[in-house]
């Protein structure tokens, strides 16, 4: 494999994320991660940085098309952001984004068990 150019910084959009989920958002995303396959790609993006498709192929056993796949809807549902660097995109992982959902998964669990003690 040749070496890759230094990937670009992360961009705002995975930084920044104030707006609250919509319980469509919410169930977008318990659906983009209801995937062994994909909590092993976000997984690789742990030690941080960002992360070309075929530098997660490379790690993987899976096909180039299937992992564009699984980035793709990691993109969709505000888990990933894609930066175009010339002929390579280049993704993040959106903390953020991740906090948003587990921050209303814990509300909800909240309410429920305040609901339970009432």
């Amino acid at each position: 494999m040749r070496p890759t150019a230094a990937p670009p910084p992360c961009p705002p959009e995975a930084l920044v994320d104030d707006s609250r989920l919509s319980e469509e958002q919410m169930a977008k995303t318990a659906k983009a991660l209801a995937h062994p396959e994909r909590i092993r790609i976000l997984e690789l993006f742990a030690s941080g940085g960002p992360r070309i498709a075929g530098d997660i192929v490379a790690h993987s056993t899976l096909a180039q098309s299937t992992v564009s796949e699984h980035l793709r809807i990691l993109r969709e549902a505000g888990i990933l952001v894609a930066q175009k660097d010339g002929p390579r995109t280049w993704y993040c992982m959106s903390r953020l984004g991740l906090s948003a959902f587990a921050n209303a998964v814990s509300d909800m669990a909240e309410k429920r068990r305040r609901a339970s003690v009432a």
